[in-house]
């Protein structure tokens, strides 16, 4: 077998490779495939460069597990490959024991492997938040989820991967013990977050994704970039080729899961803009006065008293429109 070394970092294109190879593989492993079929599979393998590279791939994987049960099985294991409401089939055809050791020969290997199996195997749930409401989920390794205002995630633990798809707005992770040691990762638009016992907020935005770590370390590996490795008491934002500054994590981004936001020092426009995701009409602050700045806890499951509260504490006033949008300004 080759090596374990971890490949960080793959293309979509080599992503792909590897998920086709696959399932050339359960084609090809047929007691007599179509002469048509083996055609199709030479085009294909010489089409790219990745391609052959996946094959081999899949070929010393493949040489690790030759006695598996389900040698007879592999035309109707790849029907289930190809048609997601077959996937458990497919494991059943594999059998247990081979499923296994793949499991440990890929544990160290390419993402994407974890990811094809992940998706092979789990079933992933959505949870989702409106404007206004955070939600806790309790995970099936006894770790705690978080979700922020107006956020979306997909669960899914399969045989090699926890995984959490963060697909818009912010979320609290703190990880549990999985008696399997499978890697527990959260992917954004951006990257991939790879947690090592922790607890940690990511918060996706429309260029970007920002990591603060609060316990443990997680690791960083943008789309198409270099991994790095943030510590307690770090965080950083990073997009799809990199990652940015490394600052002091800021224990405010996480008190919003207590029902407060907390504002240390903070700009009134940076504090409005934060406090309106927890509002359903437009918060706004005129610009002559957006420069004050905000010391305070305050809870915003009631929108109109913080802001009541704002008014009073800076002189300023607020003004409603017709449609209940409202404005902050100077005083009259």
């Amino acid at each position: 077998m080759k090596s374990s070394a971890v490949k960080v970092g793959m293309s979509p294109v080599e992503q792909l490779a590897l998920q086709q190879a696959a399932e050339w593989f359960a084609v090809l492993s047929d007691d007599a495939p179509e002469a048509s079929e083996r055609q199709a599979w030479q085009a294909w393998l010489t089409a790219h460069p990745a391609h052959q590279r996946a094959w081999a791939e899949v070929e010393a994987i493949n040489a690790a597990f030759s006695n598996l049960n389900a040698v007879a099985s592999k035309s109707a294991s790849h029907q289930a490959l190809l048609h997601s409401s077959g996937r458990r089939q497919a494991l059943k055809m594999l059998g247990l024991a081979g499923v296994t050791y793949l499991g440990v020969s890929l544990l160290h290997r390419y993402s994407p492997w974890q990811d094809w199996l992940t998706t092979l195997t789990a079933s992933a749930i959505t949870y989702r938040t409106p404007a206004g409401r955070t939600h806790r989920v309790l995970l099936a390794d006894q770790g705690k989820l978080w979700l922020n205002t107006d956020t979306q995630v997909r669960v899914a633990y399969g045989w090699m991967l926890r995984r959490i798809t963060l697909e818009y707005g912010e979320i609290l992770l703190q990880s549990g013990h999985d008696p399997q040691a499978r890697p527990l990762v959260v992917d954004t638009q951006h990257g991939r977050l790879t947690a090592l016992g922790t607890r940690f907020t990511v918060c996706q935005e429309d260029t970007r994704s920002l990591l603060a770590v609060y316990e443990g370390r997680v690791a960083i590996t943008p789309s198409q970039g270099t991994a790095i490795t943030l510590s307690a008491g770090q965080q950083a934002y990073f997009d799809q080729y990199g990652v940015g500054a490394i600052q002091a994590a800021l224990p405010a981004r996480e008190a919003w899961t207590r029902g407060i936001l907390i504002a240390d020092n903070q700009s009134l426009k940076d504090f409005i803009a934060e406090l309106a995701r927890y509002h359903s009409t437009r918060l706004s602050v005129a610009p002559d006065i957006a420069h004050l700045r905000l010391m305070g806890a305050y809870p915003f499951a009631n929108v109109p008293l913080v802001l009541q509260e704002i008014t009073h504490s800076l002189g300023i006033r607020q003004h409603t429109d017709a449609q209940g949008n409202i404005q902050l300004l100077p005083a009259a």
